[in-house]
């Protein structure tokens, strides 16, 4: 029997996700890490000793000298464009942290050299997998809730986040930080996409800090389907709350209504003629298990190793995935013009 093939793979970005990133592929039965890029290379050279790679602070010295199969891409959100596509210019297959780019050009960009290369790019939308969701999916494709209409999604950040966590909050917005999932897995519930948007922001809680960040964004969103959903993003919950992050949705359908919150991990299920609480368990996202990651971010790493291995292309591609984008761009643009947005797909 033929031996699996081995994935050699290389890592840019050392922050917290980049970490993460490094630590999955070590532990994954079918990859070898061999390097982590960083332009600190002291953090670069601390992720790669801990997993036996090498560090380095130059993405192309990388390429050039370590030729990986692989480039995990978990820079900041601003940071995505040039460092996915040297990597797929020099024959890399890339999976990338969300969102995937922070203009609509540079995401195009992006997908149509993967196009012109023939290598695989894969956002790294790995909610999709968290059991929770997956069970909320399969319900509204149920037609559990009849035909969705009106959807309600609240996520949030205490000021940790912006202040403390990322060094880099000037350089991007809550829109783009936290709800890239949300607005992936909304288009995924509804197997939609969005056509339209119209979005405030508000500012000043941050900036009287010395951040040129916007505190919060609020944005409707028409779909194709003719529902409308509501996102409420923001990062400015005071450090003496509970929880870094949390939020909650609710999915109201024309014989139906799905109720979920991030704190209890806790679902409600109510229709004309029953009414079902689901409490979940288990890994969410990357919990760590008998010495080793598990959850939805390594189930979504091996999708991504496993399409590179088949010749699939991943649910979650760029390609597939670049109205995600479009949508993120377009809630931004809205905020700061304040009016509707058409959204081109």
């Amino acid at each position: 029997m033929d031996k699996p093939r081995i994935l050699t793979v290389a890592v840019v970005g050392a922050g917290i996700l980049g970490s993460r990133h490094a630590r999955v592929f070590h532990e994954h039965a079918v990859t070898r890490l061999v390097a982590v890029m960083d332009v600190d290379f002291e953090l670069a050279e601390a992720v790669a000793a801990k997993y036996g790679a090498r560090a380095y602070e130059s993405m192309d010295r990388m390429l050039e000298t370590e030729k990986p199969d692989v480039v995990s891409v978990a820079t900041p959100d601003f940071a995505h464009t040039q460092a996915v596509l040297a990597s797929v210019r020099n024959g890399c297959d890339v999976l990338v942290e969300k969102p995937l780019a922070t203009e609509v050009g540079e995401a195009e960009a992006i997908v149509g050299e993967a196009e012109r290369t023939g290598r695989t790019v894969m956002v790294n939308y790995s909610q999709r997998f968290v059991s929770d969701f997956v069970w909320i999916r399969n319900a509204v494709r149920s037609g559990a809730i009849g035909m969705p209409i009106l959807v309600q999604s609240e996520k949030f950040d205490t000021l940790y986040v912006p202040t403390e966590m990322i060094g880099w909050a000037s350089k991007t917005n809550p829109f783009f930080f936290m709800n890239a999932h949300d607005l992936d897995l909304v288009s995924w519930y509804l197997e939609s996409r969005a056509v339209e948007v119209y979005a405030q922001s508000v500012s000043g809680v941050l900036k009287a800090k010395g951040i040129d960040a916007v505190d919060g964004i609020q944005a409707v969103l028409r779909f194709e389907s003719g529902a409308s959903a509501a996102f409420h993003s923001s990062w400015v919950h005071p450090d003496t709350y509970p929880v870094v992050a949390g939020g909650s949705l609710e999915i109201i359908g024309t014989d139906g209504f799905i109720r979920y919150s991030m704190s209890d991990r806790r679902a409600c299920l109510y229709t004309g003629s029953s009414a079902q609480e689901i409490s979940f368990g288990g890994a969410h996202t990357a919990d760590e298990r008998r010495g080793r990651v598990t959850g939805a971010f390594v189930a979504s790493v091996d999708h991504f190793v496993s399409c590179i291995l088949s010749g699939d292309e991943p649910v979650t591609s760029a390609r597939r995935t670049l109205h995600v984008t479009k949508a993120q761009c377009a809630v931004v643009e809205a905020a700061q013009r304040n009016q509707i947005i058409r959204i081109v797909q």
